[in-house]
């Protein structure tokens, strides 16, 4: 006989039930995935201590090599559960590990179990009951009926037991034969591999992939992993178990494509990430013009062999995006493939091929979509200015939304264009809700919500959005630059410093990543270390090296001689010589005279920017270098002629 405790961990207005193996706010019921579940429990039985990265995964993946990505994972789905994304529960320690900081109420046994085990050939049977209430039952008089039921049992064990062997084998039998089976609610589709040998058709095997990302991401209850972080796996062998637990999902898609002239063959894998196991594989030979057609044909198998059961609308929802037009497709597929290498010239090719789709098929509203998308990158990519460019991205999206509205990517696009250019901010947040509403696991449409948040001052749904994102796109550079950039501004440079030395880490030459550092370093202090870090970035972005050595060392002497007065000054006189150049916004400009305390000058220039229509002064409320300016009623007038909240 084994004796089994009844245990729960209560905290705030949560429970963790360790026997159901859930956990609850109030009576509602909270999904965790198993890993997730297991490391909660280990933080809240460790409560107050500081637990490292190292203790946890060995305490949670016993024998299993894993990467810190999985255990960030699993922090980041208790986070979401918990509605702790400003980490008051959960605390991070910057390069140390966390701490469970909530007082937490074991309620301990309530009724132990006692747990009879039989075996009859070769099959246990297990009868469990309340020790409390059998105890009760077996000290009750005999004339009553539970005394009677209680005598009867033990007179009578073993018949008993096998009735009850009995009756488990039909429930166990009826179960399996007639129970479909869970459905698998996550995925990650694998860039699938062209065997080819001809990089000038590597578009067929990007696009595919890409395009079955989207359709699947339509349906609410299945998580669709984004194509940044499985474009990590790109040209790598794949371990489909090891990638479930890197990304968290319960299946992997994987495709190889050969094309020989005008025709293709294409095997795709649907694999189970728990066992390992095969749900499905096919492979379809067909002309290249179908390719359409078997994206279509492998969507509908994937949810099937992942036993979703989809409504006729949902069903719709996978083709929807799609054009009946075989070459319109095609040239679409085209399109985004150049559009991914964000070069000016790439950008430039790509709104050749989305114009072709148009042209095939005026109606296709994924290609304005991708046409919207180039004009958007334009500017960041190239030396044209944002008025060059901005109208069309914003003509292009409202074409798409005129043809279908229900297109998450077109409402987030325009979202950005009535932020950035147009300054409509209630505009803004109308779309980015309205992308999300539509597509919940659309990371982009997040991240970009997340950066208008912050920069609108609402700190603390900035970072929750930017969490989101990551949970949807969890190796994405990006969005944990942006992330980084939101702690930032909002005060957590020690937050910040962790999430963008992960992004550094995940690759150094990533040169967003130091430039934000750099910011975070100043904002601590740390001129030394800011100086060097932008010079990093700088550099990786194209500026010239050996003109970026001198520039850090005349501020680094500056620094050292006067202090960070001296630093600001010097970044004043730089960045007055780039202005005249016309290679940087007076908003900087108004920024080194602010942080020298000279406030008439930083509001002219502050003027010259909002004179411009300067995208750049939308982060004038969140910037804390204009922290110095905001008892002067000229910012808050400021605020009130370009729309942001006082």
């Amino acid at each position: 006989m084994q004796k089994l405790s009844y245990q729960t961990h209560s905290f705030a207005e949560f429970t963790l039930d360790l026997r159901r193996g859930c956990l609850q706010r109030d009576q509602e019921k909270i999904k965790l995935r198993p890993k997730s579940f297991e490391v909660l429990k280990y933080l809240i039985e460790n409560n107050g201590r500081l637990i490292s990265k190292d203790e946890l995964i060995h305490a949670v993946w016993v024998d299993t090599a894993v990467t810190d990505d999985s255990l960030v994972q699993c922090l980041k789905d208790i986070r979401h559960a918990l509605r702790d994304e400003a980490q008051q529960i959960i605390k991070t320690v910057p390069r140390r590990g966390y701490i469970f900081d909530k007082e937490v109420t074991d309620n301990g046994a309530a009724a132990p179990v006692t747990t009879y085990r039989e075996e009859t050939a070769g099959v246990q049977v297990i009868i469990e009951t309340e020790e409390a209430l059998s105890r009760d039952a077996i000290a009750a008089p005999r004339h009553s009926k539970i005394g009677d039921l209680i005598a009867a049992i033990n007179q009578h064990r073993w018949a008993v037991v096998l009735v009850l062997l009995n009756l488990a084998v039909a429930a166990a039998a009826s179960v399996y034969f007639t129970r479909p089976g869970a459905a698998i609610d996550s995925v990650a589709v694998m860039p699938f591999q062209s065997e080819s040998g001809n990089a000038d058709t590597e578009y067929l095997s990007d696009g595919i992939s890409e395009a079955l990302i989207n359709s699947l991401a339509e349906l609410p209850q299945l998580r669709v992993t984004a194509r940044p972080t499985t474009l990590h796996y790109k040209g790598k062998e794949i371990d489909p178990q090891k990638v479930g637990r890197e990304l968290n999902v319960g299946a992997v898609l994987t495709g190889t494509l050969r094309q020989a002239n005008d025709s293709m063959t294409i095997q795709v894998d649907l694999i189970d990430t728990a066992s390992g196991a095969q749900l499905w594989g096919k492979e379809y030979e067909r002309k290249v013009p179908d390719i359409l057609a078997v994206k279509q044909a492998i969507a509908r198998e994937v949810t099937e062999k992942l036993r979703l059961r989809l409504s006729g609308g949902e069903q719709q929802r996978l083709v929807r995006r799609d054009t009946t037009n075989a070459d319109s497709y095609g040239a679409y597929l085209k399109g985004r493939y150049f559009w991914n290498k964000r070069t000016t010239a790439d950008l430039k090719t790509a709104i050749e091929y989305f114009n072709q789709a148009i042209a095939q098929d005026p109606n296709y509203a994924m290609a304005y979509v991708g046409l919207s998308d180039c004009y958007h990158a334009l500017p960041t990519y190239s030396n044209l200015p944002p008025e060059d460019t901005w109208l069309k991205a914003r003509t292009a999206a409202a074409r798409a939304l005129e043809i279908d509205e229900t297109l998450a990517e077109a409402h987030a696009s325009l979202g950005v264009i009535k932020f950035e250019y147009e300054w409509d901010f209630a505009g803004a947040e109308r779309e980015y809700k309205r992308a999300i509403e539509i597509n919940p696991n659309y990371a982009s449409a997040h991240q970009w919500y997340g950066e208008f948040l912050g920069n609108m001052g609402r700190h603390k749904e900035a970072i929750a959005e930017a969490n989101r994102a990551l949970e949807l796109d969890p190796l994405s550079l990006i969005t944990k630059v942006v992330l980084g950039a939101i702690l930032s501004r909002a005060g957590q440079y020690d937050l910040a410093e962790e999430q963008l030395r992960n992004a550094i880490d995940m690759d150094k030459n990533f040169g967003q990543a130091h430039m934000i550092l750099s910011n975070n370093y100043i904002r601590k202090g740390m001129y030394l270390e800011a100086i060097d870090e932008f010079e990093k970035g700088k550099i990786l972005l194209g500026a010239d090296q050996q003109t970026l050595t001198r520039k850090s060392a005349a501020l680094k002497a500056a620094y050292q001689k006067s202090g960070a007065r001296g630093y600001w000054q010097e970044r004043l006189n730089m960045t007055l010589e780039f202005n005249q150049q016309g290679r940087v916004s007076p908003y900087y400009v108004g920024m080194c005279y602010a942080q020298l305390g000279r406030n008439d000058q930083a509001f002219m220039w502050l003027e010259k920017a909002y004179e411009r229509r300067d995208g750049t002064i939308n982060h004038l409320k969140a910037e804390p270098e204009y922290d110095v300016l905001h008892s002067d009623p000229r910012f808050q007038a400021l605020l009130r002629r370009v729309g942001l909240p006082n």
